[in-house]
């Protein structure tokens, strides 16, 4: 039986992204906490234990990863923390997600065959997780490590200073299609949102409190506008297929071999065949290119 949906129902998943050193995980705890409004809260820490750091400061149930980080460790214990009852889960840090995906297609390639075959079966790994996240009945924030950068700059005296400055975040390309809301946190602790469906962000730059989670907690809750809640893993196929700096040049004659005119005619599983495709020429050019 249909029924209207409220925002009372949707539970967010958002990303907060950033540099080593930048505060994801801090923020990440605070937000969190004002997120629960009470409830439990729960971490999957990948990274030695380091959100354990802070337990002097916040209540949360934690969960150690360690390598490997394969895919049927994330999928088990996002269910651990749905099924115990928890309100927001951080996963700290969900680049290992990747990293993980990365190092099951290696090992895929080390053993021989099709690379693209390869690539399709890494990907549907990935979207497993991904499933898992966006499906799940609790918040979701997910810490993003950004690669890291350093541009030379002038302080206020006017003196020529190195600074260190995050860049895109190491995960699949087009990952912020998938959450509501993507808040990047830059060396000062200061966070401003690259992608922001909740429209309290948009344009501002701000220090992330537990106000900040109990202002996303109030918008879910309150209002009579329809849910807007995050995309499911595979409808925005089409939109990263689109924005993919290779779609341009391979996705036309793509599209031929599948007999299609058009990307929206095809099938999801077209779709992903088509961005396993794109993904794994990429891989090939940056080789090639440092081979070179």
């Amino acid at each position: 039986m249909f029924k209207k949906a409220t925002r009372k129902q949707a539970k967010i998943k958002l990303a907060v992204t950033g540099a080593s050193g930048s505060g994801k995980t801090y923020s990440s705890l605070r937000l969190a906490k004002g997120l629960a409004n009470g409830g439990k809260v729960a971490v999957i820490d990948t990274e030695n234990g380091s959100a354990s750091l802070y337990s002097d400061r916040f209540d949360f149930d934690t969960l150690d990863l360690s390598p490997p980080f394969t895919h049927d460790k994330f999928i088990s214990a996002i269910s651990a923390a749905e099924g115990a009852g928890y309100e927001v889960l951080v996963i700290d840090s969900a680049s290992h997600i990747w990293e993980g995906i990365l190092e099951y297609k290696s090992k895929l390639d080390g053993r021989g065959g099709n690379s693209y075959t390869n690539w399709a079966d890494a990907g549907n790994k990935f979207k497993g997780i991904l499933d898992a996240v966006l499906q799940s009945k609790l918040h979701v924030i997910c810490c993003l490590r950004s690669k890291m950068d350093h541009v030379i700059d002038k302080d206020s005296s006017g003196r020529t200073t190195i600074k260190k400055v995050g860049m895109a975040p190491i995960m699949r390309d087009g990952i912020e299609y998938e959450f509501t809301t993507v808040l990047d946190v830059d060396m000062s602790h200061q966070a401003s949102a690259s992608k922001d469906r909740t429209g309290m962000f948009t344009d501002k730059i701000f220090q992330i409190t537990e106000d900040t989670g109990k202002a996303i907690a109030k918008w879910l809750s309150t209002g009579e506008v329809v849910a807007d809640t995050p995309k499911q893993a595979g409808d925005s196929l089409e939109i990263q297929i689109i924005e993919h700096p290779l779609a341009e040049k391979y996705v036309p004659e793509l599209l031929v071999k599948l007999k299609k005119t058009k990307l929206k005619e095809t099938t999801t599983r077209e779709q992903e065949r088509i961005i396993n495709w794109l993904n794994n020429k990429q891989e090939e050019l940056k080789k090639q290119e440092e081979a070179a």
